[in-house]
């Protein structure tokens, strides 16, 4: 695996911008038509566009101060591989679970594919019951 390249550094950056500022135009500048995006915390694949965004407003109605950051890129072809920690506090209603108050912080990896310059798969890899201790909804 290497640095990532300039070209695929910007598009990252643009969307994780997006995740970070709701800046849900973005998403036809960043990503591929049929998108698709694997979380744990998810209950099932998110596909397209529309669900992407669909995913993020539920995302950020949850968790309104919701916060990622990438801390290191790999790439090797089309797949790029992102070190990140994400922070928000539990304001709002997150799937079925009603807001706790209480903050997280996490760690995680992405596993990204791209085609055209463009995200095609992104598939989230991170500790989902660290994330509901923290959040108070299940027990330690």
């Amino acid at each position: 695996m290497a640095t990532a390249t300039p070209d695929v550094e910007r598009l990252m950056r643009d969307y994780q911008e997006l995740w970070n500022e709701k800046q849900y135009g973005k998403i036809p500048e960043v990503t591929a038509e049929s998108i698709t995006v694997h979380d744990p915390g998810h209950p099932e694949v998110v596909t397209g566009r529309d669900g992407l965004e669909a995913y993020l407003r539920e995302l950020h109605e949850g968790f309104p101060d919701f916060h990622v950051t990438i801390e290191e890129m790999l790439t090797s072809g089309d797949i790029v591989m992102a070190k990140w920690t994400v922070t928000g506090t539990h304001e709002g209603q997150f799937g079925e679970f009603p807001p706790t108050g209480n903050a997280m912080e996490l760690e995680g990896m992405d596993k990204v594919l791209l085609e055209d310059g463009k995200i095609l798969e992104h598939r989230a890899h991170y500790d989902t019951r660290e994330m509901l201790e923290q959040l108070g909804l299940t027990e330690r």
